[in-house]
């Protein structure tokens, strides 16, 4: 059995997300104290910024998928990579 298939997983997987969107709402919070403060963008608010966002994206699909993150997916033939026992669809 995989590890991310069980509710436990799961479970700390949306919890972990939680907060990571927490994290993200906290460097938000700063970085607009920060603009408003001193009107400037030096490379703090860049950093701040790159947190947030990495945070939010990060937390939103953790929180909203949990173990689904890491289900697997059929990817149409045509966006498949071609082996060296496969031809491509155009013939080349």
């Amino acid at each position: 059995m995989v590890w991310h298939r069980s509710r436990r997983a799961d479970l700390g997987l949306r919890a972990g997300g939680l907060c990571l969107l927490l994290i993200a709402g906290l460097a938000w919070r700063r970085l607009i104290a920060l603009h408003i403060a001193s009107g400037g963008a030096d490379a703090f608010a860049f950093l701040l910024a790159l947190i947030a966002f990495l945070s939010a994206s990060l937390g939103s699909a953790a929180t909203l998928l949990g173990g689904h993150l890491f289900d697997e997916v059929e990817v149409s033939a045509r966006w498949r990579r071609a082996g060296p026992d496969r031809a491509l669809p155009n013939g080349e």
